[in-house]
């Protein structure tokens, strides 16, 4: 599960025994935290907070105005998108732009 709202203090929990089709008794909950960027460290995901949304806003008011480029995915959309889900958004946005 993903988790990008600015209230739930981790991005994403993981079940492993999903990896290995259930079958196990047990199985192992991991959680990813956000980190904020320093010099020397990589920030993680971007929190969907005020500041954040009004930034990906602006972006998004810029590149409305490119009419050459058709900007698409997680840095487009502001969205976490597995791989799968990214797939899909790029075929939609295919069927609108060449219909």
């Amino acid at each position: 599960m993903n988790y990008t709202d600015a209230e739930t203090p981790y991005t994403r929990i993981i079940e492993h025994k999903h990896f290995e089709f259930g079958l196990q008794p047990k199985t192992v909950i991991t959680r990813e935290y956000p980190a904020l960027g320093t010099k020397n460290r990589e920030p993680y995901y971007p929190v969907n907070d005020a500041r954040n949304t009004k930034l990906f806003n602006q972006y998004r008011e810029l590149a409305s105005r490119q009419k050459q480029v058709i900007f698409g995915g997680r840095l487009a959309e502001y969205r976490y998108y597995d791989m799968h889900q990214v797939i899909a958004s790029a075929l939609k946005r295919c069927q609108i732009e060449f219909n």
